[in-house]
């Protein structure tokens, strides 16, 4: 639903806003301002930022928030963001060299970070993947991003349960809820349940291209860290040796298992992954 252009009309109404939609993304919006989501309205920025020159030195503006620069001795590529002065994690989640928005592609030599285009993922996910997705990633200078790497880019500063802030939202990031209601208004079926597991109901969940929800984001700029596919990180605590998070599209109990704490513990899942690179990563493009 987010992707949709009847997202803030819909919103308008189910958040109270009594007002027609007169924006869809900033760029509709005078200098200053940008778009609110829930009511399609242009207001002053919620993390007080619309562009540069609304940040702080050394922090740019992303997604309506101020975040950090690459500083340091470590400068991250543009297809990745700064976590802290010695960490970048890639912006979107791995996709492979071939991919495109209909198809995850088959080409193995290196992991790809960008928007647009259906992420790496297998299932079931096995110790053989994890090594894969491991090699993928140093072929693109970067390597398989370490647990409490992951969490850090999750969690933010602000230690958020979730990658995109504190309350849950079904619509926010592609999870088995997210598109009921478009399942019901296609269908016309007017008495429309959006529980928890709705998606289940009517079948609606989908996998989707990376970046498709602008709003999924994290106090860095990475995207989908909270579902679409689950994210493989190296673990030094989970006896398998890695552990699985952030939740996938297709999850039971989105509002658990899209947090950052969470950690899947059985293979039958839809797994991907994304590539972290760090000041002591070296050879490193």
């Amino acid at each position: 639903m987010p992707q949709l252009a009847s997202l803030p009309l819909l919103l308008a109404v189910l958040s109270g806003c009594l007002v027609e939609p007169v924006c869809y993304t900033a760029e509709d919006c005078a200098a200053g301002q940008v778009c609110d989501p829930a009511c399609g309205e242009c207001a002053p920025p919620p993390a007080g930022c619309a562009g540069p020159g609304d940040c702080p030195a050394g922090q740019s503006c992303v997604g309506g928030r101020c975040v950090p620069d690459s500083t340091g001795p470590l400068v991250c590529p543009d297809d990745m963001v700064a976590v802290s002065a010695g960490l970048c994690v890639d912006r979107y989640e791995a996709s492979r060299p071939d991919a495109s928005a209909e198809n995850a592609g088959a080409d193995t030599s290196r992991a790809i970070s960008r928007a647009g285009v259906l992420p790496w993922h297998v299932n079931p996910l096995t110790p053989e993947d994890v090594a894969r997705f491991d090699a993928a990633c140093r072929r693109a200078g970067k390597r398989l991003c370490e647990a409490d790497e992951w969490y850090a880019a999750c969690a933010g500063g602000e230690g958020r349960p979730y990658a995109f802030g504190s309350v849950f939202n079904r619509e926010t990031c592609n999870c088995v809820d997210t598109f009921c209601d478009d399942y019901c208004a296609e269908q016309g079926i007017s008495d429309c349940s959006l529980g928890d597991n709705c998606g289940y109901d009517h079948w609606s969940f989908r996998l989707m291209p990376t970046g498709s929800f602008p709003d999924c984001i994290d106090a860095y700029g990475a995207l989908d860290v909270s579902g679409n596919v689950w994210e493989v990180v190296w673990s030094a605590t989970d006896p398998r040796g890695y552990e699985v998070r952030g939740g996938a599209y297709n999850c039971a109990g989105a509002a658990q298992r899209l947090r950052c704490t969470y950690n899947a513990g059985w293979d039958e899942l839809y797994a991907g992954f994304r590539c972290c690179k760090g000041a002591q990563d070296h050879g490193s493009p």
